[in-house]
């Protein structure tokens, strides 16, 4: 072999060899040099198992790195295992390519208290090793940050393309904690797999995935555009557990726990400049909501459901496709000071300490400032040249965009709430169940319509019905009615006020409420029967002196029923208006002015007739009605209750209540009752009719000369075939009516009492008044 090739070889060899020796010795070097050197570098401690590099593949590996806290023995952040492939032969058409980026069991722990962190030691070493630097070497400039560049700009301006591909962590713990608050956040099994990272016109891709130590688990998929900023973004969080929050809430409630889920499922849309102008788009829900109070107390709710068809920010629009909520219970506790259980819920135990420092604070720096106003007189012509200097050179701010709100559905069902009043002698509690609210096409600007409805015990219902716009709460329409209320649950109210118990009784009352600037215009009605009351207690001192017995007895008619109506005015923010107190108040006085004139009322009562006095309930066994209504008044009600009494006596009997009518005379009643309420909303320009418009119609005289030529003109359009249709419909809506509310009291159940309607063949030879034959029997 010649000399010169012999040589060449030799060098070439050892080139090679010195390139092997290198790749496999230099990470070795790398480790103890950065083990040794940790402190000078960042002033911590960094441990590695292992460092290598592969000289065929080039892939890097570092095993287990840990760099630890200022103790030396904690861990702050480590993993098992990094590697990523570098493709040397790429820098060639000038790229740095770098491929298969792989972490496993990134672990990072961040603990803070106030503004300090477990890691602020770190930056204030490299911060403070900065400035020794530049104080040692002026003459170098330090390289400020453009932010305005973009991720393209800041690409081309490399000395060389770069390509990161196949970037996947794997099965990481990520900890958080507030030791000042008290809080913990554990993410575990983190993981992100990003296919590609484009610093060009390109969408890059992360899919992010983790769950939580206390429950839930969190997937997130990001596109973003590192050159325009465009980004989207679609999170799916499942049941994650708010219990963890739970140290956040100390300073803002007082509470005794905490606990509930929440999911959502959100898209995010928008541009990194403009973070507020994004689009969000989704569903959230929250289950098993339970706030326990310190009083030991619960509400919460079983499911809230939120559909967001479009949220954005900066257009003030916010686009609601439905808003459920079943199963929430709540309770309401009035104290004697004034305040509620809200009141005591959302005032923190530290609540008035800081206010007060605050205020002290406060006052220390404004009273120099006071006292140097008062010795220098201010010069107003230089303050008013400097405003308007301020005014020509600052840009106005942009008008805030008119809100545009809608819910399209609004549903609230299988609802309680408990209310309990420690503000009168013997506390009152009660119960209002089956509360319902629907609602559709809610918009904040239009006037839309809700409707409530809820249960009260022992068969009781309340109706209400709400006309307004959100955006002037000052002014809407409300009608509410109660029916079957019974009044022995409010005896403690009445111990209060008059010292008299309520022992039995039943309410009706309707109100109709129109509310123009806060100004109230509003018609009551009370329909009360067999109100009646215990003797009066002795050793209570009550608020108003009446002689209930007498009062009552005055007041009732032959079938004990007692008719009157309220009329409230005022306005809302008047501090003396009390819309609870005017209707009390006048109950009052009426019971006080019949007692005091007895004879002068009965009187006036014997000249209107038997007859004007009320609804006759006929015999013992019967049930008088109305055919042509569908509902009942509060003494049916009361009768029908009161023969269900037996039924607890003795659980072997069973009552059957049978409606009776006659077809063809009620029908014909029918048909003048249906006039009159055709005349009625003709006159009234009326399209919706409640209690007090179908009162104002029992009124209206068949004799009336305008009534009975609306007869002649309108008589021929009711169909007396349509009408035979009507009338076992309506029957039928009695019987279930009537059913409901018997079933709802005590020792009655779906074997013991029967509601259904006569025979066909029976309503025809019927010829006596409407009613319900109730007849007894044995199981």
């Amino acid at each position: 072999m010649k000399k010169p090739l012999k040589i060449t070889l030799i060098v070439l060899g050892s080139l090679i060899l010195l390139y092997f020796v290198t790749l496999l010795v230099a990470p070795k070097i790398a480790r103890s040099y950065i083990e040794e050197h940790s402190k000078e570098m960042i002033g911590r401690s960094i441990t590695i198992k292992n460092i290598s590099l592969n000289p065929f593949t080039y892939v890097l590996d570092v095993d287990t790195l840990a760099v630890m806290e200022a103790d030396d023995k904690t861990r702050f952040v480590a993993f098992d295992k990094f590697s990523m492939n570098i493709n040397p032969l790429k820098l060639f058409t000038r790229t740095l390519d770098i491929s298969d980026i792989y972490m496993k069991a990134l672990y990072v722990r961040t603990t803070q208290h106030g503004e300090r962190f477990n890691f602020s030691d770190i930056l204030d070493f490299l911060a403070q090793k900065d400035s020794i630097y530049y104080a040692e070497h002026p003459e170098e400039k330090k390289v400020e940050s453009d932010s305005s560049k973009s991720a393209a700009e800041i690409a081309a301006g490399l000395p060389v393309k770069l390509s990161l591909r196949n970037i996947v962590f794997d099965k990481g713990n990520i900890i958080y904690q507030d030791t000042k608050v008290g809080s913990k956040f554990h993410l575990k099994d983190f993981s992100i797999n990003i296919p590609a990272i484009y610093l060009e016109d390109n969408s890059t891709g992360v899919d992010v995935s983790l769950k939580f130590a206390d429950g839930g688990d969190l997937n997130v998929k990001v596109d973003a555009n590192m050159a325009t900023y465009d980004f989207n973004i679609f999170l799916n969080l499942n049941r994650f557990a708010l219990s963890c929050i739970k140290p956040y809430l100390n300073d803002s409630i007082n509470y005794k726990d905490f606990a509930g889920y929440l999911s959502a499922q959100i898209s995010i849309s928008g541009n990194i400049n403009s973070i507020l102008a994004s689009n969000v788009k989704g569903k959230v829900s929250l289950d098993k909501i339970d706030l326990t109070e310190v009083s030991g107390s619960k509400m919460g709710a079983e499911n809230v459901t939120v559909g967001i068809n479009k949220a954005n920010l900066v257009d003030n629009e916010y686009l609601i496709d439905s808003v459920i909520v079943d199963g929430a219970f709540a309770h309401i506790d009035l104290y004697k000071d004034g305040k509620t259980n809200i009141d005591v819920l959302l005032t923190p135990k530290n609540k008035a300490g800081s206010v007060t420092d605050t205020t002290a604070a406060d006052s220390t720096q404004v009273e120099p400032v006071a006292e140097a106003a008062k010795q220098e007189p201010a010069d107003t012509t230089k303050v008013v040249a400097d405003s308007t200097s301020a005014t020509t050179t600052a840009e106005k701010p942009a008008a805030a965009k008119k809100l545009k709100a809608k819910i399209n559905k609004l549903l609230v069902k299988n609802t309680y709430i408990t209310i309990t009043d420690h503000t009168i002698i013997r506390p009152f509690n009660y119960k209002v169940s089956a509360i319902t609210v629907t609602g559709q096409n809610i918009n904040y600007d239009t006037p839309c319509n809700v409707n409530v409805s809820a249960a009260f015990p022992e068969g009781g219902s309340l109706s209400l019905k709400y006309h307004g716009a959100l955006s002037n709460l000052n002014t809407m329409d409300i009608y509410i009615s109660v029916k079957n209320l019974v009044l022995k649950h409010f005896s403690n109210y009445s111990l209060h006020y008059t010292a008299y118990p309520l022992k039995a009784g039943t309410l009706a009352f309707a109100s109709e409420n129109k509310i123009v600037d806060r100004n109230l215009d509003s018609k009551n009605t009370i329909d009360i029967y067999n109100i009646t009351v215990g003797n009066k207690v002795d050793d209570i001192d009550p608020e108003y002196t009446v002689p209930m017995k007498i009062g009552l007895y005055i007041l009732k008619d032959k079938d004990d029923k007692i008719q009157f109506d309220v009329p409230v005015k005022g306005n809302l923010d008047d501090p003396e208006f009390s819309y609870g107190k005017i209707i009390w108040k006048t109950v009052v006085n009426l019971l006080v002015k019949v007692a005091i004139s007895p004879f002068r009322l009965v009187g006036n009562l014997a000249m209107a007739g038997a007859n004007a006095l009320g609804f006759d309930l006929g015999k013992n066994n019967e049930v008088l009605i109305d055919a042509n209504t569908e509902t009942f008044t509060s003494e049916q009600y009361a009768k029908a209750i009161k023969m269900t009494e037996m039924l607890q006596k003795d659980p072997k009997l069973m009552l059957t209540f049978t409606q009776y009518y006659n077809p063809r005379k009620t029908a014909k009643e029918y048909k003048v009752k249906q006039l009159k309420i055709d005349f009625y909303k003709q006159k009234n320009n009326k399209t919706e009719l409640n209690e007090l418009d179908y009162r104002a119609i029992e009124e209206i005289k068949e004799k009336d000369k305008e009534f009975q030529a609306y007869v002649k003109e309108h008589s021929a359009e009711i169909d007396k075939n349509y009408m035979m249709k009507v009338l076992p419909q309506m029957a039928t809506k009695r019987n279930n009516d009537l059913l409901k509310v018997l079933r709802a009291q005590p020792g009655v159940t779906k074997k013991n009492l029967k509601v259904i309607t006569a025979p066909r063949d029976a309503l025809r030879g019927y010829k006596d008044k409407p009613m319900y034959k109730v007849d007894v029997d044995v199981q």
